[in-house]
């Protein structure tokens, strides 16, 4: 699966490449590895994924994110941190900082923390862009 691809846990030709945490159960520690995950149960601890971050509705996250890309449905409490982009949907609830080069947040999501915005590695950033706009004289 492509790093920053939607991901569809229920889609049969996804299945295998996805981990689901089932709603009925709770995790404690660190969740760690380089396979998308799909939460919809509970976590309490911490996140360091180099893959995808589904946090399905109804589903609570109580940790400090890092993945690449982070789908919120459900609730986060905690930062946030992708290096591709992060999705706030509808019903998602996020108490934390965000910190990521992209942001698309859906009408009814809910967010108490501040955004960072920051250049994917490798991408140039706009602050070292040259101004190519000229004052009138």
């Amino acid at each position: 699966m492509a790093k920053d691809a939607v991901m569809r846990p229920h889609d049969p030709r996804d299945a295998a490449a996805v981990t689901v945490i089932a709603r009925q159960t709770r995790l404690e520690g660190l969740l760690s590895g380089s396979g998308a995950v799909c939460l919809e149960g509970s976590l309490k601890g911490t996140v360091q994924l180099t893959a995808p971050l589904e946090v399905a509705e109804g589903a609570s996250v109580e940790a400090e994110v890092n993945a690449t890309v982070v789908k919120v449905s459900g609730s986060i409490t905690g930062n946030v941190n992708a290096t591709t982009r992060v999705e706030l949907l509808a019903t998602a609830s996020v108490k934390g900082d965000i910190t990521t080069p992209a942001l698309h947040v859906v009408e009814g999501a809910k967010l108490e923390g501040r955004v960072v915005m920051r250049a994917e590695r490798g991408a140039p950033s706009l602050a070292a862009a040259p101004n190519k706009t000229s004052a009138p004289q």
